[in-house]
């Protein structure tokens, strides 16, 4: 069973990415990830919704989503049989009955919200790509309650992701980068994998501290 895909985007859904982006700012830049934001916005000028708004509607090109839409549709039909194969797997995670997906040309390259959206920068690289954001961010969503619950480390938790998807896809996708301390992760996802439960047992005590 194709698990399905539904896509949104406009520019409301733009000016809450942005705002959310620069409230994030500072925890982003300390953590080394990259973002875009509208052109000429200032910081000084980053808290007025209206005129992020105006920023946004300025650059707004609905076909550019909609090439996006088609690329990530062609390839999600095409590996969601090895995502619900990942799903059903993953020892007491939460199952993908449908996936909502926010198409933004802003804030970092990808993000989800429980329990069931991801949030994609199309404009981080060229459609046919974008898939990979899309499956890494869906792994996110099945393990992220496991996460909370085990107080996992942010850095700990993108490398069990960047494991997962390196595993199941048989390393078809370059591993997004993560600090070399987490690296001790991966013995203790060969010895667990897929038992999420032991493995984030043996994980919360890591950290870069």
């Amino acid at each position: 069973m194709i698990i399905p895909i539904k896509f949104q985007y406009d520019v409301e859904h733009e000016v809450k990415r942005v705002i959310n982006t620069i409230k994030t700012r500072t925890w982003l830049i300390n953590n080394g990830y990259r973002f875009s934001l509208p052109q000429g916005l200032q910081d000084s000028q980053s808290s007025e919704e209206e005129l992020i708004r105006e920023l946004i509607q300025k650059e707004y090109n609905k076909d550019i989503y909609e090439i996006a839409e088609k690329a990530i549709s062609k390839s999600w039909n095409g590996n969601c049989k090895i995502v619900k194969e990942i799903n059903e797997k993953l020892v007491n995670s939460y199952i993908l009955n449908e996936l909502n997906v926010i198409l933004t040309k802003y804030g970092t390259q990808g993000s989800y919200v429980q329990p069931n959206s991801i949030v994609i920068n199309i404009s981080a690289m060229p459609p046919e790509f974008l898939i990979k954001t899309v499956l890494h961010e869906s792994v996110h969503l099945m393990i992220e309650t496991l996460v909370q619950k085990n107080s996992i480390n942010h850095w700990v938790k993108e490398r069990i992701v960047n494991l997962i998807i390196d595993l199941e896809f048989k390393s078809r996708f370059k591993m997004s980068p993560t600090p070399a301390w987490t690296m001790p992760v991966d013995y203790i996802f060969k010895l667990h994998y897929p038992n999420l439960e032991l493995i984030m047992k043996e994980a919360p005590h890591m950290s870069n501290q």
